[in-house]
């Protein structure tokens, strides 16, 4: 099945990745890197799939719905750019953290 999206990490959802290694690898290398692996892996499927996905924020200002996508312990936050055919991942934050501000278009 080729891919029908193309994926875009934004520099803040880069170094949400790079946060959550190294808070994990502290403790343990190795379950950071399974960790951004499973984050990695999940992203990769958007490139297929990703209306199948939970919309976080839909409003008249925000020309693209927020979405997210829970991995957990972590929730990716996203958008789909329909007319260029674009996921650009915006965050990666804990669940238990307060969702990012995404008012920004």
């Amino acid at each position: 099945m080729s891919p029908n999206y193309r994926v875009r990490l934004t520099q803040q959802a880069l170094d949400d990745l790079q946060g959550i290694y190294d808070a994990i690898a502290k403790d343990s290398p190795q379950n950071a890197a399974g960790m951004v692996g499973r984050i990695l892996d999940s992203i990769d499927l958007l490139e297929v799939f990703p209306h199948r996905t939970v919309v976080e924020r839909l409003s008249a200002s925000l020309r693209y719905p927020v979405r997210s996508l829970p991995v957990k312990p972590y929730v990716i936050y996203f958008r789909v750019i329909e007319d260029e055919r674009v996921v650009v991942i915006r965050h990666i934050r804990h669940g238990a953290r307060e969702p990012p501000d995404t008012n920004e278009d």
